[in-house]
C-alpha cells in the first residue's frame, strides 16, 4: 500500500483515484505523518458495508434470542448505542 502526506494527495488526487479505480490499488493518506485516510476500491468498501451489515444482523438476532430485561427507553437506547459507536471506533 502507498502512503502519500495530505498535501501530496490533495495535489494528485486524480492521479490516485484513477489508480484506486482501474488497478485495484490501496492508498493510505497521512496528516502530519499519522494515517488519517484511506482510498480504496468501491469493491472493497461495498464488502466492508456487507460484513458490517451481516454482523449487526448476528447483533440483533442475538440480542433476540437473550431473555428480555426491564424496558428501555429510546433515550437510554440511543446512548447505549452511541457508546458502543465510540468504543467500536477507538479500537
Amino acid at each position: 500500500m502507498d502512503t502519500y502526506p495530505l498535501v501530496e494527495a490533495r495535489n494528485q488526487l486524480g492521479q490516485l483515484v484513477g489508480r484506486v479505480r482501474h488497478g485495484q490499488e490501496q492508498i493510505l493518506i497521512t496528516e502530519y505523518g499519522k494515517p488519517a485516510a484511506a482510498l480504496i476500491p468501491i469493491s472493497e468498501l461495498e464488502e466492508l458495508q456487507r460484513l458490517r451489515d451481516e454482523a449487526d444482523i448476528a447483533e440483533a438476532r442475538a440480542s433476540e434470542a437473550a431473555p428480555a430485561g426491564p424496558p428501555m427507553s429510546h433515550d437510554a437506547f440511543m446512548a447505549q448505542l452511541e457508546a458502543e459507536d465510540r468504543r467500536e471506533a477507538a479500537s
